[in-house]
């Protein structure tokens, strides 16, 4: 995915175009987690979409929980995306990181040579 140590630095461009592919795919794997987490509020707790939708963004931006669940079923799913949503945090801005990351360290290597 990325160019090794004995390539060049890649351009200004293709660099900002790679940073835009990782944002992408960032903002697409959190969609489908904001829809994941609501359908599970929607099938374990009897409330509206748009209270689900609002659950889960703000368990996924790392607020917490806006009303606790009633049932224990929807006490589990919380507790469970709620792991899953600190993990996402880690895992995107992990992702997102990379391409910088990459980058200075492929300039320090190139400096060396």
């Amino acid at each position: 995915m990325y160019e090794r140590a004995s390539d060049k630095l890649l351009s200004k461009g293709a660099f900002a175009a790679r940073l835009l592919k990782h944002f992408c795919w960032v903002v697409g794997v959190l969609g489908l987690s904001v829809l994941v987490g609501a359908t599970g509020l929607l099938y374990f707790e009897e409330i509206t979409l748009e209270n689900a939708m609002i659950h889960s963004a703000f368990l996924l931006g790392g607020f917490g929980i806006v009303q606790m669940p009633d049932s224990l079923s929807g006490k589990l799913f919380i507790g469970l995306f709620g792991l899953y949503a600190n993990l996402f945090f880690l895992a995107s801005v992990s992702f997102l990181c990379a391409p910088v990351v990459h980058r200075i360290l492929h300039k320090f290597h190139l400096d060396e040579g």
